[in-house]
């Protein structure tokens, strides 16, 4: 985003100084009501309401035109018929308004042509004026520390200004949060809807945020983003430096064209946001109070230096409950040494070991002068434990033995080397008595154990994410889009091995014959047993044929060679058929594949998991955006089921993870750098060998994009694999 476009976002459209606001009527409507939630706001600047037919409309003296307003304002608010908007809008360009807030629909949310090209002309006005253009088609925005509204939402008059700032494609969803934050007491910044985004888009928003001084974490509820690489550039550049809390709507299919490759299967639209989320420490929420709890716990707790956590509770059965619960949420639970065992049974009174989640033995002992201070010092001291919670079933009107535990939590907490947080049980627990607690006080609070776990694990995964930042590259510029995936063209085995051979990924020795006799000869000149492969463009599914023996000898290869050809002319009798390819065997392994499949949005998504012909029946597989460091590779790896074959399975000797990792971020690099030319690359199988062996390619499927060029080859060095 330009400086210029920040400052206007700033300035003109988030916290303006004046505002006209045209549509206005005595009789209501919506432009009644975004006048109406400016003067609610409290809001210190001009106020201009733009109407002909009236002197006054809310005690706000009107204006019969832009023209006659008394000063050029920072925004206008438009709430006229979608016909009168480009009017409007080129108006008010005209004398030098900055910012425009467009409520109307009837633009591209309409569905038609007429109402497409009437979004196309406002974009069109927006660059020749370079005036910000909030929507259309939104319910406005809201920033409560500016005293500022313009909006339909109804936003409560007990939410109080704070860190969070919200950025939401779902008006509807932002009132819900806007509800919950304010029972909650829970601080918002910015209420911002954002409509069609013909304009300024979801990456707009989250870019200005990143910078915005008072936003302490970026809240989002959306559908889709509308330029996927701008919006992982912004989701990249804002998590390093706060974090970011995403509810993402909907799933979607890959939607690719290249159905011959197995990647297209196991990598779509849904899998790309989740890379990308999960590369960037972003907090993916499955529900609104999801999205509300862990930002109000990322608002409020310091980031932690690990992520092993100590709950302690009241409750013997509440540990079970927390044990389980917290396993599900991925939650993980630090070691309890003897000597923090001793410490906290000293401080309690009783011995015994202590597990984690810690028993405290029932509130009287937790309540003892000083026993909290001793059980959570014990935890604070270990090196094992990094972030400590107290988990209690806290009563909506309070209790006097929760508010004694829970002050002296949040007087520990002062001082704390570690973060401290309380957890209620209960829903709606903290929404009466605790209101507001956590920010006065400064302990977290988070209610719902279920939440309150899912949460705790976005805080730690966040501060995984800012720790290791300083080995995470920089990231990649934008690329040009692929060319017509419709004319992609599936090339042979040998085709795409040349192709990745030659990108120094380690293929599998071979040849290409033309005749069964000359697979003999090339048989001979590999040594051994090998395998024999139909090769034509028109058959990317060889085995489905016939077209591949395994295991043949130097006497039966040209009997074998001969049969498969026979097998492929018969299954595909218009084939064109290159040749039958020579290939050493690969004795020994597990069978992962590698593989590509192109986002029209995000570029290539690569993808690890379990390979050979049952690829696509387990779908064990991890997804990453190109390219891959090496620490997402090895996330990647870890994550599959199949990864436990690579420790030595059942008394099997270890195999060649490290080859396994140093093969996908060599080839995340290569699809990288080849960024649109192809719709998707199957390696598959990729054979990892024992440990010290590395890794053979032994069979590939390139589908070619409409700007791959017959002739051109890669073969820059960073791309080799030792």
């Amino acid at each position: 985003m330009t400086g210029q476009i920040h400052s206007l976002l700033a300035r003109s459209l988030l916290a303006p100084r004046s505002v006209a606001f045209v549509g206005v009527s005595a009789k209501g409507g919506a432009g009644n009501k975004m006048l109406n939630s400016a003067l609610r706001s409290g809001f210190e600047g001009k106020i201009w309401p733009v109407n002909a037919n009236a002197s006054e409309i809310a005690g706000v003296p009107c204006v019969p035109s832009l023209n006659a307003l008394p000063a050029v304002p920072d925004c206008i608010v438009i709430s006229v018929p979608a016909e009168g908007v480009l009017a409007l809008v080129k108006e008010a360009a005209s004398i030098g308004v900055r910012a425009a807030l467009v409520v109307s629909e009837g633009f591209a949310d309409a569905g038609t042509p007429e109402g497409r090209e009437r979004q196309e002309r406002l974009q069109a006005i927006a660059r020749a004026s370079g005036m910000a253009i909030a929507g259309p088609n939104c319910m406005g925005i809201a920033t409560l520390a500016h005293r500022f509204a313009a909006t339909m939402a109804d936003i409560p008059a007990k939410l109080d200004a704070g860190g969070i700032s919200l950025v939401s494609q779902s008006g509807g969803l932002l009132n819900a949060v806007a509800e919950l934050s304010a029972n909650r007491g829970i601080g918002m910044n910015y209420l911002i809807s954002i409509g069609n985004q013909a304009v300024l888009d979801l990456a707009d928003y989250i870019d200005f945020l990143a910078d915005d001084p008072k936003t302490s974490v970026i809240a989002c509820i959306m559908e889709g983003a509308k330029d996927g690489r701008r919006f992982r550039a912004a989701v990249e550049r804002a998590s390093r430096v706060k974090p970011l809390v995403i509810l993402k709507l909907g799933q979607s299919t890959a939607g690719q064209a290249a159905t011959f490759a197995h990647t297209g299967t196991l990598a779509g639209r849904h899998e790309a946001y989740e890379a990308l989320f999960r590369a960037n420490g972003v907090a993916a929420a499955s529900s609104l109070d999801e999205l509300v709890e862990t930002a109000a716990l990322l608002a409020t707790a310091p980031l932690p230096a690990g992520d092993r956590v100590c709950l302690l509770t009241v409750s013997g059965g509440a540990t079970s409950l927390i044990g389980d619960l917290g396993e599900r949420a991925g939650v993980t639970f630090g070691r309890i040494d003897e000597e923090t065992s001793r410490r906290v049974g000293e401080a309690l009174g009783v011995l015994r070991d202590f597990g984690n989640p810690l028993d405290t033995v029932g509130m009287p002992r937790l309540r003892q002068e000083g026993a909290i201070e001793g059980v959570v010092g014990a935890l604070l001291d270990t090196a094992e434990i990094d972030v400590i919670g107290l988990v209690l079933g806290m009563r909506l009107e309070g209790a006097e033995n929760h508010e004694r535990l829970v002050g002296r939590m949040a007087e520990i907490a002062r001082t704390a080397s570690k973060p401290l947080l309380a957890l209620s049980f209960i829903s709606n627990s903290l929404t009466a008595h605790w209101r507001g607690y956590a920010r006065e006080k400064g302990l977290p609070l988070v209610e719902d154990i279920e939440l309150g776990l899912r949460a705790i694990r976005h805080l730690t995964d966040y501060a995984a994410f800012r720790h290791n930042m300083s080995t995470r590259r920089e990231p990649p510029q934008t690329r040009p889009a692929p060319g017509n995936v419709s004319a992609a063209v599936a090339l042979s085995e040998a085709e795409s091995k040349r192709i990745v051979g030659r990108a120094g990924l380690p293929i599998t020795r071979e040849y290409l014959a033309a005749t069964p006799k000359e697979a003999k000869v090339l048989a001979e000149k590999i040594g051994g047993r090998v395998a024999l492969k139909i090769q034509s463009r028109d058959i990317p599914h060889k085995s489905d044929v016939g077209g591949v023996h395994l295991g043949a000898t130097v006497d039966d290869t040209e009997m074998m060679s001969q049969k498969i050809l026979t097998n492929a002319k018969t299954a595909c009798p218009k084939a064109a058929i290159d040749g039958i390819l020579v290939q050493e065997m690969v004795g020994e392994g597990a069978e992962f594949i590698i593989g590509m499949t192109y986002d029209e949005q995000f570029g290539p998504l690569v993808v690890v998991g379990g390979g050979g012909v049952m690829v696509e029946v387990f779908k064990d597989a991890s997804v990453g955006l190109a390219p891959l460091t090496r620490q997402q590779a090895t996330e990647m790896v870890a994550r599959l089921k199949i990864s436990v074959q690579l420790d030595g399975f059942r008394g099997a000797p270890p195999l060649d993870r490290e080859a396994l990792i140093d093969c996908l971020v060599a080839f995340s690099n290569f699809v990288a750098s080849t960024d649109g030319q192809f719709a998707a690359i199957d390696l598959n199988p990729v054979f990892v060998r024992t440990q010290g062996r590395g890794v053979k390619i032994a069979d590939a499927l390139i589908i070619t994009s409409s700007l791959w060029e017959e002739d051109n080859e890669q073969t820059e060095p960073h791309y080799a694999v030792s």
